[in-house]
């Protein structure tokens, strides 16, 4: 997995807001079963460039003209880009992925036992990822890491919201860590741009695949272990008061 001191952020990272509902210091996650359940496209989404890069300007008939055609031209990049990419989902999994790797990074972080389905747990992780995607501004812009989502800890027999947190994240990809996940060399310089994600062949992708899987999971590990140890003060404290 990719930890978070390799990312060299030129914007901030952010996981946005803290959890809507939080009843983490009611839960002792140790050596209890949980289930993963999971709504998560199939594959992510590549986006590079604007639709103003294809304005009309009447005062500039020539100069549109060049631009229209330039921006019809990336646009048909990023969208074989795409197809190459919808095209591996039969071969790699990614959602699926993604919910195994949460799963099991969780357990290992938290301690607690993976469960097979629901049914055989005492608690449900539940992962509602609406999008991931690696987003350029502009054609020759810096491409950016997406993510957004919810992810949820429910009771497994009753059901009831024991906690709940945004996953909203927007992270410059430097050169670095866009190789680590591409497999390209880190010393073609620090800039990634739209441009990047358009000509990447469909080995890179294939081999991107499971390792942008891996560093959604770990995103997403990496809120629920932060709000987990914040709780654990509430929930001694809560223990203490109960046996008194």
């Amino acid at each position: 997995m990719f930890r978070r001191p390799l990312l060299l952020l030129a914007a901030a990272l952010a996981v946005q807001g803290c959890a809507a509902s939080n009843r983490l210091d009611e839960v002792a996650l140790d050596g209890r079963r949980v289930a993963v359940t999971a709504a998560i496209p199939p594959a992510p989404r590549v986006q590079a460039g604007s639709p103003a890069e294809s304005g009309i300007d009447p005062y500039d008939p020539v100069g549109t003209a060049v631009r229209v055609g330039t921006a019809s031209r990336k646009r048909r990049e990023i969208r074989r880009a795409q197809a190459r990419l919808d095209s591996l989902v039969a071969h790699v999994d990614v959602a699926d992925r993604i919910a195994r790797q949460t799963l099991a990074g969780a357990a290992r972080v938290l301690t607690f036992v993976p469960a097979s389905r629901p049914e055989a747990a005492d608690y449900t992780l539940d992962l509602r990822i609406g999008d991931y995607a690696l987003v350029a501004d502009s054609f020759e812009g810096a491409v950016y890491f997406v993510l957004l989502g919810e992810v949820r800890l429910l009771d497994a027999r009753t059901g009831a919201l024991l906690w709940d947190a945004e996953l909203a994240e927007r992270e410059v990809l430097d050169r670095s860590t866009f190789g680590a996940i591409f497999g390209l060399p880190a010393s073609v310089g620090n800039v990634v741009t739209g441009r990047a994600v358009a000509e990447l062949g469909s080995d890179e992708m294939a081999a991107g695949l499971g390792r942008l899987a891996d560093l959604v999971a770990e995103r997403i590990v990496d809120r629920l272990a932060t709000d987990y140890a914040r709780s654990r003060d509430g929930y001694r404290d809560r223990q203490r008061a109960e046996a008194e």
